[in-house]
């Protein structure tokens, strides 16, 4: 009997592991994904990785978007690059991403580059990892 209550306690940890380890890969995707829609300036793809119900310095979505268009318009030419990603997993649908971030913008034919890092909170739906809060 000890043995059939260590074998189910070996693949319930075993399983967890694996779902975190997918967990830690959409959420990986969904933050390379905003990368590129900077860097392509794909301001409907870039709409798309930010939940309908975002909160975040008293903005909502609408104006998380408005912003990045206005940068879009400036701009002729942005390129993001983040790194030293840090991913916690909270449950099944709420994980932490602290990462920093080069944004570089062409600007007067000079490029500029800016450095950051920040802390995004970032909640999964049926259709995926979204980035509920940080901005």
């Amino acid at each position: 009997m000890r043995q059939i209550h260590v074998t189910v306690a070996l693949c319930a940890t075993l399983l967890l592991s694996a779902c975190s380890e997918v967990a830690v890969s959409g959420v990986n995707s969904l933050l390379d994904a905003r990368d590129a829609t900077i860097s392509n300036r794909d301001i409907i793809g870039y709409s798309e990785l930010i939940a309908d119900d975002y909160q975040g310095r008293k903005l909502g979505k609408v104006d998380i978007i408005k912003h990045m268009q206005q940068m879009f318009d400036q701009f002729t030419q942005l390129k993001m690059e983040s790194f030293d990603r840090e991913i916690f997993i909270a449950d099944d649908t709420h994980a932490q991403a602290a990462q920093s971030y080069r944004m570089k913008v062409l600007m007067d034919g000079t490029w500029r580059e800016m450095l950051q890092r920040e802390e995004l909170s970032l909640t999964r739906s049926d259709s995926g990892w979204k980035i509920s809060s940080g901005l």
